[in-house]
């Protein structure tokens, strides 16, 4: 017997829907054999019955699950997003937040210690900051207190404060002195993504050329396209080296729109993504974000004015909804949640794809592709019923 090992049988895998089912062998949290009939004798023993197994879910744009937010400033609520997480098919993802100052930025000191750590569900990879520095005339639904002119000293206080834990920010390249700020941030392994922006066509250009080479949320905190104005979304269509995050809950972005973004841009630059909320894993009703009131419901979150605010649809169910708005495969989906936020990380040599050598984050899906098990490094964090048994 193997010792510290899964076995997990009858396997029909996401990009093989039309091949007969593999096996799955687990060691040491890492996917060791995808192989038809494995005949070794494991610690674990799970008959997937032929259900899909599918990379797990890589959300890089989430602030919160189950009623809890990075903002909490609480152990308690980070674990609580973890398992909310896993329950619901995503295995890793970038705490979302922004920086708040008049707090000594407390939540971000608490959750860096918890980076890569075990949490009991999905892994949090490090942290992704809408701002500060970004255009107030396109904050949405971000606490003004959170934006603020850039400096050198302000982002080294944020590059300290997160200890090389900062993985993405979202900057508004028009604003004064952020063209370098973006170059600083590039030097320092930190994505620059563009939104909260105001910035034309030209501006925007310009920004890409400094070093953002990502994009939150498309079409929203960001000016629309116009044709004789054509703004961002121009600039951001015909650069083939811009990955574009995309809320496809269908309130965020209209549908046709979706399909149309998928056609132009195509699937390796398309990044599936909830911009979640702590009502994600809820049921609707009235919550509170960064002490403001918001109601979720049907998958969206608005404040009282109706601001949309964020989704409080999962991860999983935007990917179908991706699918079913675009067209494309269901490994065409999965992949924009899985495999390119991986490579946009620079994490694709160990997540993001079912292959031999990789960490074993996986879901397996129910028949009504709701999450049946969920596994991260290897570790069974979620299973829908008793599925298992020693060997």
């Amino acid at each position: 017997m193997i010792s510290n090992s899964i076995l997990i049988k009858n396997c029909k895998l996401f990009n093989e829907l039309n091949d007969k089912p593999k096996d799955i062998l687990i060691e040491s949290g890492r996917i060791s054999k995808i192989e038809s009939n494995i005949q070794i004798k494991s610690d674990q023993l799970i008959d997937a019955r032929e259900r899909i197994v599918s990379p797990g879910l890589i959300d890089v744009h989430i602030q919160g699950a189950g009623g809890s937010d990075i903002l909490d400033n609480s152990i308690a609520s980070l674990q609580t997003i973890s398992k909310t997480l896993s329950r619901i098919g995503t295995t890793s993802y970038l705490g979302t937040t922004v920086v708040k100052p008049e707090e000594n930025n407390q939540h971000l000191r608490i959750a860096k210690e918890y980076i890569n750590k075990k949490m009991g569900g999905s892994g949090l990879l490090g942290f992704h900051l809408e701002g500060p520095f970004i255009n107030i005339q396109k904050k949405g639904g971000l606490d003004p207190s959170s934006i603020y002119a850039s400096s050198d000293e302000k982002l080294d206080e944020i590059l300290e404060i997160t200890d090389n834990t900062l993985r993405m920010m979202t900057i508004a390249p028009e604003l004064p002195g952020n063209l370098k700020i973006i170059k600083r941030l590039v030097e320092n392994n930190v994505i620059a993504s563009f939104a909260h922006s105001n910035a034309t066509y030209e501006e925007t250009k310009k920004g890409f050329d400094a070093g953002i080479n990502h994009v939150t949320h498309i079409f929203n905190a960001m000016p629309s396209l116009h044709h004789r104005n054509p703004g961002p979304i121009a600039a951001i269509f015909e650069n083939k080296n811009i990955t574009v995050q995309i809320i496809s809950d269908g309130h965020h972005i209209h549908p046709s729109i979706i399909k149309m973004i998928y056609h132009l841009i195509g699937n390796d630059r398309s990044i599936c993504i909830t911009d979640g909320m702590h009502g994600i894993g809820l049921r609707d009703g009235n919550y509170f974000y960064n002490k403001k009131e918001y109601i979720s419901k049907n998958g969206a979150a608005r404040y009282l004015d109706g601001t949309l605010i964020g989704s409080t649809t999962s991860l999983l169910n935007i990917v179908l909804k991706f699918k079913e708005f675009t067209g494309c495969s269901l490994e065409h989906a999965v992949n924009t949640a899985s495999l390119n936020p991986a490579k946009l990380l620079k994490i694709d040599n160990c997540k993001g794809s079912l292959k031999e050598g990789k960490d074993a984050d996986l879901i397996i899906l129910d028949n009504d592709y709701s999450v049946f098990a969920t596994f991260v490094e290897g570790e069974l964090v979620y299973r829908k019923s008793s599925i298992t048994h020693t060997s």
